[in-house]
């Protein structure tokens, strides 16, 4: 453990019967932060947004939820996998037991999309959004169905940085990998301990099974961009609060071009590129959290001017 500091707790609440777990930090106005899917479902919601859990607790309630088999959260279908569809109930479910209302809700990757979707189908419980480099929520780049060379690029990186059927990492291996991505990080030393903790997690590798073996609409690009075409884009002016869209410039599965085409598909929204790779809030961390609270307190344009130009 950790010398002279204390880790960021796990809380518990039933949603729906479910055992959740989430992580809380500061207080004011709610901020939700919905992480990704990570290789093998080894993961901390802590791992994903301790900058952010830091960062803007100074102001803000902020609250980082495992979803469904992630982290601490139970298991309801073990052995089964749960896309991102089927975390949107779960999600709405926690702000409704966590008694949260008009929250500012920010997603990265695949939490994009569940945050999109929870907003668009519950816009009175999401006042803002903020959607962080998501190639679950961004249509391509060229005329349908993928009419642009630049397709070829992304579906190519995106099919070999989601390869999950290799084998499970031993606990050195991941708490080492993890470290040689975070080294110049201030929070190193506790995010090693988040990592113990998420591998020690007694479902821990009947996840990484279950995503071994992956349905094709879960591994084939081509199909795992048809769940946006059916749930996300028919009903994206649905949106009602301002959406802020903050993108990764070095992160080859998920083109700025894709971002950019996404914010133009939606009212009331800004766009923000930074130099980052995918995991763009530990990579521009100050800028992402300044980007947030100032979209969680006005609602209104950045004074960052937000990216105009052709992509």
């Amino acid at each position: 453990m950790l010398s002279g500091k204390s880790l960021i707790p796990e809380h518990r609440i039933s949603v729906g019967g479910i055992g959740t777990s989430y992580y809380e930090t500061g207080a004011g106005g709610p901020i939700v932060l919905l992480h990704g899917a990570a290789p093998g479902g080894i993961l901390d919601a802590r791992l994903s947004w301790i900058w952010q859990l830091y960062g803007l607790s100074d102001r803000f309630r902020v609250i980082a939820l495992d979803q469904l088999q992630f982290g601490g959260t139970d298991d309801p279908t073990p052995g089964r996998y749960i896309n991102r569809l089927g975390r949107v109930d779960h999600v709405i479910g926690f702000i409704e037991a966590m008694a949260l209302k008009q929250i500012t809700l920010v997603g990265h990757s695949e939490g994009s999309f569940v945050a999109a979707r929870v907003a668009i189908v519950r816009p009175d419980l999401v006042s803002k959004l903020v959607l962080l480099t998501a190639s679950s929520v961004s249509p391509p780049i060229g005329p349908e169905p993928f009419g642009d060379e630049r397709d070829d690029a992304w579906l190519r990186a995106a099919t070999t940085s989601y390869d999950y059927t290799g084998p499970m990492p031993t606990e050195e291996e991941y708490v080492r990998g993890g470290a040689c991505a975070y080294e110049q990080d201030p929070y190193q030393a506790e995010l090693g301990e988040y990592r113990r903790i998420a591998y020690r997690r007694p479902g821990t590798l009947g996840k990484w099974e279950v995503r071994k073996h992956l349905k094709i609409e879960e591994t084939d690009m081509r199909k795992y961009i048809l769940l946006q075409q059916k749930h996300i884009f028919p009903e994206i002016d649905r949106l009602q609060g301002k959406t802020m869209l903050i993108w990764s410039t070095d992160d080859a599965t998920v083109a700025a071009e894709r971002g950019w085409k996404l914010a133009q598909m939606i009212r009331n929204s800004e766009f923000h590129l930074l130099k980052a790779a995918h995991p763009i809030q530990r990579d521009q961390s100050e800028a992402v959290n300044w980007l947030i609270s100032h979209h969680s307190l006005t609602g209104g344009t950045s004074p960052y001017t937000p990216y105009t130009g052709d992509l």
